[in-house]
Formats: structure tokens, sequence, C-alpha cells
């Protein structure tokens, strides 16, 4: 049947559905094509909007070798370190902008 434009397929058997979801997802499923964000924007080639494939999977190795790790995160830390440490001055400083110091 069509919702909204979108086919949806109902299984009455658990079995079928097993096969389908478990077995063969990487034939079924797919992520959802977002216009504004992805195409009218021009992020449909960031790593959220990206559908399932091989620049996916190469895409997401390369995040996970660069902040997917404890390890990995840890070169980060002084410089989480200094901005959080700027941010509380701003707060500090001008606490009425504080939605500004936010946004920073």
């Amino acid at each position: 049947m069509n919702v909204l434009g979108q086919p949806l397929i109902l299984l009455n058997s658990a079995k079928a559905a097993f096969e389908m979801l478990d077995k063969k997802s990487a034939i079924y499923s797919d992520r959802p094509t977002l216009q504004m964000g992805g195409e009218l924007v021009g992020w449909k080639n960031t790593l959220v909007l990206l559908p399932y494939g091989e620049r996916f999977r190469r895409y997401r190795r390369l995040f996970h070798q660069s902040i997917g790790t404890t390890s990995a995160m840890s070169r980060f830390l002084p410089i989480q370190e200094q901005e959080a440490r700027r941010f509380i001055r701003g707060v500090l400083a001008k606490p009425e902008d504080l939605s500004k110091q936010i946004r920073l």
C-alpha cells in the first residue's frame, strides 16, 4: 500500500519479517532523503544524510578513526577545556547574553 506517497509493506509472518529485516537488511533498508536539508541546502554528501553504500561506510570508518574511541578523543581534551573556560568567562562577563554564548 502507499502511505503519504511512500510504499509500505505489511508482513503477517514473523519468519518472513525476520528474513527481510535481519538477513537481507542491506538490500531492503536505506536512509530517508531530505529534500530541504540534502538537496536544496547542499548537504546531501554529509555523513548524516548519505544513503547506505560504499561512500557511507567509508565516511563512517573515517569518522570512527577520528573520534570513535576514547583514545582518539583524548587529543581533543585540551581544546575542549580551553573552550569550556572561554564559555564560562563569557557567561560570567555578560550573563544576559547567555544565548549568544551558547551559540558561539
